[in-house]
């Protein structure tokens, strides 16, 4: 059995927060393993953001908790009222991380039937020691870089290997389905997204940029037209002499899939393809027509894919 880093960080910081509180001698010590439990998030970020939002909730619940109380009394019918009344001022305040921590705050004040400055004192020193101790073990975060250096050097060899295989589909009409399959190519972005927004979520006090994370999202534009080019070499049957061109031009780009290959040379070659394509014979055959119909719309497609690997190129010179 395979015990991930969060659940370490986990059981450590309620182990941690729970003896700090005992030793403080609070009541309802427990509590703080809880609140520490809560506060370790996938990120940074949201750790720190989900810690300020249990504090201020925490302050509110016994404000509002300790107003019903005095007016309407320690009984059920006030807890009623408590919940209708605060839910919606959390979601208004933007504190619904907080709010079940409040409610446990809540019961504290129900059973002790009363609130004075030493169980309050009690109480912010329960969420301080949980919300502490859970920012502080969840400052480890494991590097992100090596995996997401690999995701993209596997993406890149994944997309140069599909161009290829676009080009001997188109040389001899013959389709590859296995080869020219696009799930693992999807299943590497998705991973590589959330791994570059995840090391984002870390970078406490940086600039909320990555260019990994740009580059994921413009390989995620460049795959829907991808998904145009498969699709399109699937209804070729019929083997044209224009596609020997098509598919040399789709090797070179293939050769170049890296993000900093300059792409305005593959743009300017691709123009003239287009100006050759569109003054070639007319075709004597329906069968012509639709496979250069099909070849056309793939330059069209590749034009758009080239285009949007120049603008990110662009963006990384500035």
């Amino acid at each position: 059995m395979k015990i991930g880093y969060r659940t370490m960080k986990t059981a450590i910081a309620a182990g941690l927060a729970m003896w700090i509180a005992e030793r403080l001698d609070l009541h309802y010590y427990v509590f703080a393993a809880i609140i520490a439990i809560l506060s370790i998030q996938a990120t940074r970020t949201k750790s720190l953001r989900s810690s300020y939002e249990r504090i201020m909730a925490s302050l509110l619940a016994i404000g509002v908790g300790f107003v019903l109380f005095e007016l309407i009394g320690y009984r059920p019918v006030t807890l009623v009222i408590y919940f209708i009344v605060f839910l919606p001022l959390t979601q208004r305040l933007r504190l619904q991380d907080g709010f079940i921590t409040s409610v446990v705050i809540l019961t504290h004040l129900y059973t002790e039937q009363r609130l004075t400055v030493d169980i309050f004192i009690n109480e912010m020193l329960l969420i301080l020691v949980g919300v502490g101790v859970g920012l502080v073990v969840n400052m480890y975060m494991p590097s992100l870089d090596r995996d997401i250096e690999e995701t993209r050097k596997n993406i890149d060899s994944r997309l140069a290997s599909l161009f290829y295989d676009v080009a001997a589909s188109i040389e001899t009409g013959v389709f590859n389905r296995h080869a020219l399959s696009l799930d693992e190519t999807e299943r590497l972005l998705t991973f590589g997204k959330d791994a570059s927004l995840k090391r984002m979520g870390n970078a406490i006090g940086r600039r909320n940029d990555d260019e990994d994370y740009r580059y994921f999202r413009m390989r995620e534009q460049q795959f829907e037209l991808l998904r145009g080019i498969v699709q399109n070499v699937e209804d070729i049957g019929f083997v044209v002499p224009e596609g020997k061109k098509v598919a040399a031009f789709l090797r070179t780009v293939g050769d170049n899939v890296r993000p900093e290959a300059d792409a305005t040379r593959f743009l300017d070659e691709l123009h003239e393809l287009l100006i050759d394509f569109r003054a070639s014979p007319l075709p004597g055959s329906r069968e012509e027509f639709e496979a250069r119909s099909s070849l056309l719309h793939i330059l069209q497609e590749a034009e758009q894919y080239l285009s949007l690997k120049k603008r990110f190129a662009n963006t990384q010179k500035k």
